[in-house]
């Protein structure tokens, strides 16, 4: 396959990719710093995705040969060293060194994939897709990640809305926020500073890095990509298996291409170290039973997110909060609220407070931590409650920084 510097001219583009596209013979990506599969493995490149805490299992792979793989050398381009990169084109032809193209794109001729079409409201082609089972020793896993594309700036707010997602178990965690409290896919459309020759409408612009301007300010081909970003989703943590799918494709045509970078061994149960957050567990003992919860709070450029998981062992009921509405931290005291599902049934709304009385050293030192919990369903009755009572056995922890 060919790439080609281009700017979309409709079907004349078109045409000129399909007319050039030949295979070529396996190599080591002829750019330093990018390793494709046809040097490599599927296998390979997803285990330079885990760190602390995961194990992974059943790699899968569909795409082709050159647009997934690993890269190296890349913190002044996109703020990420090194780690695994998927593309709707060609992964060596990203490095730069300068922007010297105003347009980027190889035809992959591999179609396009179901998920991602309903995330971008559009077709999409050129699919590239790594999934894998894993295991996880917690109940969140977290990594970090960079999107980048060349539908930047002259494409945004139109139909090349190219995507991508990160499925865990099903449900999508590469996601910002929308401005009224809850989430859209990371795509050209919902990271940008608007489109200069079009509709100038910025969305998410302080999660944006634009590499246009003359001389261009990164090293890097891409017209534009985003700030390191976080993933975090919830799992089930082993014996359990949970799945993995990460992918990315092309948006209404194969022309232009976009890329995701992951940070190698930054999937993990370890939450990252920047932002706000409130990270811990343990047992909390009642006088009608035992009561676990865990627990993880992030406020960080890309808003709030959470994920909180209680059992208690007196009536069999569960909680877990999936999504964070606001945080408050003041001193040693952190209290937000949220929205999850009650014993399996979503609609609930709750609120919860952490009192860290410890800051995060061993439970034999200080006063116990505290933790209180109301769940209310959507008449606003509370079916679950628990006062503010101490942490026998776990941490609490409130960062701040």
């Amino acid at each position: 396959m060919t790439t080609l510097s281009i700017r979309r001219t409709p079907a004349i583009a078109l045409a000129l990719l399909a007319a050039v596209a030949v295979l070529l013979p396996g190599r080591l990506d002829a750019i330093t710093g990018t390793t494709d599969l046809t040097a490599s493995s599927p296998e390979a490149v997803a285990q330079t995705l885990v760190g602390p805490g995961v194990t992974i299992s059943n790699v899968d792979y569909v795409g082709s040969d050159i647009s997934a793989g690993t890269f190296s050398g890349a913190g002044a381009s996109i703020g990420i060293d090194s780690g695994v990169t998927l593309s709707s084109g060609d992964i060596g032809t990203w490095i730069g060194p300068t922007n010297e193209s105003s347009g980027t794109s190889t035809g992959l001729g591999t179609p396009g994939d179901g998920d991602l079409t309903a995330a971008s409201g559009f077709p999409t082609f050129d699919a590239t897709v790594l999934s894998f089972d894993f295991t996880a020793d917690a109940e969140t896993i977290f990594f970090e990640y960079v999107f980048a594309s060349e539908e930047y700036n002259e494409y945004v707010n139109t139909q090349f809305n190219d995507v991508f997602a990160f499925f865990v178990n099903g449900v999508n965690c590469a996601t910002v926020p929308d401005g009224a409290g809850g989430a859209l896919p990371v795509a050209v459309n919902t990271v940008n500073n608007g489109n200069p020759d079009g509709d100038t409408t910025a969305t998410n612009p302080a999660l944006y890095v634009d590499n246009t301007s003359i001389p261009n300010p990164f090293p890097t081909e891409l017209d534009g990509f985003t700030v390191p970003l976080t993933c975090m989703a919830a799992v089930n943590p082993a014996p359990a298996v949970n799945t993995m799918r990460l992918a990315i494709a092309d948006a209404s045509d194969a022309i232009l291409d976009s890329a995701v970078f992951l940070t190698e061994g930054s999937l993990t149960t370890t939450p990252p170290t920047e932002g706000a957050k409130v990270t811990g567990g343990g047992r909390i003992d009642l006088a009608d039973g035992r009561v676990n919860v865990g627990l993880v709070v992030i406020q960080d450029a890309q808003g709030l997110r959470g994920n909180l998981q209680l059992n208690t062992h007196r009536g069999k009921d569960r909680f877990h909060g999936t999504t964070v509405t606001s945080l408050s931290v003041s001193d040693n005291v952190a209290t937000w609220t949220g929205t999850g599902r009650f014993n399996g049934d979503d609609g609930y709304t709750f609120s919860a407070v952490v009192v860290d009385n410890r800051n995060g050293n061993s439970p034999k030192k200080g006063s116990p931590d505290r933790f209180a919990l109301t769940v209310r369903d959507s008449d606003g009755a509370i079916v679950l409650e628990i006062e503010e009572t101490d942490l026998r056995r776990g941490n609490l922890k409130i960062h701040t920084e």
